[in-house]
């Protein structure tokens, strides 16, 4: 008797448990939430086994600052073909949308207008012709749409026309690509598209008390 009394209050007490978890679950999905910061993957970059990271930090509704890492750092067939970048930038980003509209859309979310600038270096190597240089994008505008996909997950799509200047060295590879001969060196601007993104959008989310503080 004592010990069915005792089996009786422990599942009575693991179902009040579990109510108790369930309505918490319920309030914290129903409670308002604000990114506050999101991660990013350039899928374009990805399908071309081109490491990369972005995060991106709102300020309000109608801005954000996005910054953005590129590291590809192969080498195939013993030396013969060389994929090796490294880079950074930085884009402002103005979020389009009446006053209303933003004011009750979630932040990161619609089309966008950025500035953006950066640089970095390269060595690209195929079979015995290859250039190392450094670049630099003096200046870029872009043009973006965030959609949300899933919860928490978003599609962002950007592209960018700016102005890249590159200084390269050209060399000739010998001696089963272990000696690098230096042909010439030479200068490179190009005025056009010089980003294009297709992002998955991971969107890390804090709780926001009533009336929007947080």
């Amino acid at each position: 008797m004592y010990i069915r009394r005792i089996i009786n209050t422990i599942i009575l007490l693991t179902l009040v448990a579990v109510t108790i978890r369930a309505q918490n679950l319920e309030t914290e999905r129903k409670a308002p939430r604000r990114p506050f910061i999101a991660l990013k993957t350039n899928l374009l970059f990805d399908l071309a086994l081109m490491p990369n990271i972005e995060v991106e930090v709102p300020i309000g509704n109608r801005w954000s600052v996005n910054g953005e890492l590129m590291f590809p750092w192969w080498l195939f067939e013993g030396d013969k073909y060389c994929l090796q970048i490294f880079s950074g930038g930085l884009e402002g980003r103005y979020w389009l949308g009446s006053r209303k509209n933003r004011d009750h859309r979630k932040v990161l979310i619609g089309h966008f207008l950025g500035l953006y600038a950066g640089g970095g270096k390269y060595d690209l190597q195929w079979d015995r012709n290859g250039y190392q240089g450094e670049f630099f994008i003096a200046a870029g505008i872009s043009y973006g749409y965030n959609m949300p996909i899933a919860r928490n997950l978003n599609l962002e799509f950007s592209l960018g026309i700016g102005l890249l200047r590159t200084d390269y060295e050209h060399y000739h590879a010998r001696d089963n690509y272990q000696t690098l001969l230096w042909q010439n060196n030479g200068r490179y601007t190009w005025i056009g598209p010089t980003k294009a993104k297709i992002s998955l959008v991971w969107m890390l989310n804090r709780k926001l008390k009533k009336g929007g503080e947080r």
